[in-house]
């Protein structure tokens, strides 16, 4: 009986919560100008694309940033915020008979009808993840409420890394929205759940529950048409067609999440679980407040090209957040196309983000003859558009090679090359994260030269863990070209050389030499450390006078040498 009284006054209270703070209006793009409030429904059914202009929660109107003039001209007062689908990019691509593709009627071209080709109105045949999760992200900024998808299969888990600046304190318990749910079919009280975890993969605060079946607590705000395709793109069920439904929002703050100035510090990521009976067109996020990604980035590419050439550096694109700090997701599929310029972009047109969420497209080529540019597109987050790529009958060189080798306290890079015309110099760059870049070091280069000539440069300061390494090189009309990337991986440690000069030692002096400058430690035979002492690179001697004769072992890096002392 106790647990009875407590369930209901739990749902007394997240009714009384949500009847104060319910979204009442929404304001959409179709035909220009849409507005419909659950008190005042429009008689005006959209039937195809539209995107979230605004809505109205708690009294208090919002634009979701997609077009605040449109908004403005039409006479409506909001607070202005941007808003962005959560850029999901892997759903099932199989589930039971009620699993759909939700497009408003007039999305396929056909009225009152559907188009049964396996390829029209998307790749239905085999659908892939990426096109399904294209109806969750699509439109501007991802707020297209008329596609969805509807009762996606239950038990999906996406998660989604969020920035170095996390969720923003200020946004908790603001009264704004910083999460948004849009269903476009008909609400179930089995719900999607969204909750937010640290880096150990425990919750953080509460897990939440789209649960939108509850008319008084979620109105409805518009009525739409649509047709909802089977997966593999057909539909001949008349009941899926040009049918009438309902749509309705949730709007949540981070404190309905239970997200506290106590414990938002912790998260790490946002996760959304699948329950099998939601209809999403969309779930956003506000931005700053929640720190995931979106925007893409551009952090190498090349400058000139040839036609039909693969492009030399390769493109390196990655995910960013709205403060362009990287967002270390991996598998985000993300796009190229041509932005400009009078030829096409072949190659593998899609790549996916690695754990560092960096996309490299390592062979695209061009096959126009003017200069061009590109873009670098992923789901509901703003596309990167490249620097001009300058169309070029003559390359300054070709890159025969290059390669990074690990020596003694150092990494010796080598590279060599073909056809040099008018060369300059050879700009050496580092990097610890392959995104920013420090010049390192410079080479004259041979001017010209019509066979292979081989270039060396050694890094005598290499940093700890990762080492990456380009070459950048300059001709004497001001053109530059970039080669590949390389990783060299060092450890300081294993690299220290060290040669005992005397062994056995006699006398009470060890001497010795080592490559660097590092730290020895003498232990016993049982294993007792006897002695720490850091020397210089080259010879030393270290006085070993009050130790008793027998064996010993020095550790230099992760060198063990057995010493006999006399």
């Amino acid at each position: 009986m106790k647990k009875l009284i407590l369930i209901c006054w739990i749902l007394l209270l997240q009714l009384v919560v949500f009847s104060q703070a319910r979204v009442t209006r929404i304001i959409t793009d179709y035909n220009g100008f849409f507005s419909s409030q659950s008190n005042k429904i429009n008689t005006v059914l959209p039937d195809n694309s539209h995107n979230l202009l605004g809505f109205t929660y708690n009294g208090t109107t919002y634009s979701t940033g997609v077009d605040d003039s449109k908004l403005t001209a039409n006479g409506v007062s909001f607070v202005p915020q941007t808003f962005r689908a959560i850029p999901l990019n892997n759903v099932p691509v199989s589930g039971g008979s009620s699993y759909f593709v939700g497009l408003g009627q007039l999305y396929d071209g056909v009225h009152n009808g559907v188009n049964n080709s396996s390829s029209q109105p998307f790749q239905g045949s085999p659908a892939s993840a990426s096109t399904l999760a294209s109806f969750l992200t699509d439109g501007i900024n991802g707020l297209n409420v008329g596609t969805g998808l509807a009762n996606i299969p239950a038990g999906s888990v996406l998660q989604f890394n969020l920035g170095s600046s996390g969720i923003s304190a200020s946004a908790i318990g603001d009264g704004i929205p910083d999460v948004l749910f849009v269903q476009i079919a008909d609400p179930s009280s089995v719900g999607d759940r969204l909750k937010f975890i640290n880096s150990s993969g425990a919750t953080v605060g509460t897990e939440f529950t789209f649960n939108l079946s509850s008319s008084a607590m979620f109105p409805r705000l518009a009525n739409w048409r649509a047709d909802f395709y089977n997966i593999n793109s057909t539909q001949t069920t008349t009941s899926f067609i040009n049918t009438i439904r309902p749509i309705v929002m949730l709007a949540l703050d981070l404190s309905q999440l239970g997200i506290t100035t106590s414990n938002y510090t912790q998260v790490t990521q946002l996760v959304y679980t699948t329950s099998g009976q939601s209809d999403p067109a969309f779930v956003a996020f506000n931005e700053p407040s929640v720190n995931l990604p979106t925007r893409l980035g551009i952090s190498a590419q090349p400058t000139i090209y040839q036609t039909n050439q693969v492009l030399n550096p390769a493109f390196q694109v990655r995910l960013l957040n709205s403060f362009n700090q990287p967002i270390l997701q991996p598998n985000v599929a993300i796009t190229v196309t041509v932005e400009s310029g009078n030829g096409q972009v072949a190659g593998t047109l899609t790549q996916y983000t690695d754990a560092n969420g960096i996309a490299f497209f390592h062979d695209l080529s061009l096959n126009g003859n003017n200069t061009h540019t590109l873009r670098f597109s992923s789901s509901s987050l703003s596309p990167a558009i490249s620097d001009p790529l300058i169309y070029s009958t003559l390359l300054p060189l070709n890159w025969v090679s290059f390669s990074g080798q690990l020596k003694s306290s150092s990494i010796q890079l080598n590279w060599s090359t073909s056809q040099e015309q008018q060369t300059f110099d050879f700009v050496i760059e580092r990097s610890s994260n392959s995104q920013q870049w420090q010049t390192i070091g410079q080479l004259s280069a041979a001017g010209s030269a019509q066979g292979v000539r081989q270039y060396t440069w050694n890094d005598q300061q290499p940093v700890q863990g990762s080492n990456f390494y380009r070459i950048v090189q300059r001709d004497l009309n001001g053109r530059q070209t970039t080669s590949k990337v390389i990783k060299v991986q060092y450890n300081q440690e294993a690299a220290v050389l060290v040669r005992v000069l005397s062994n056995p030692v006699i006398g009470g002096q060890l001497q010795l030499e080592v490559s660097m400058p590092t730290t020895i430690q003498l232990f016993t035979s049982g294993g007792a450390l006897i002695l720490t002492k850091t020397v210089p690179a080259g010879r030393s001697s270290v006085s070993l006078d009050g130790q008793t004769a027998g064996i010993y072992y020095l550790k230099a890096g992760k060198k063990i040498v057995p010493l006999v002392l006399q």
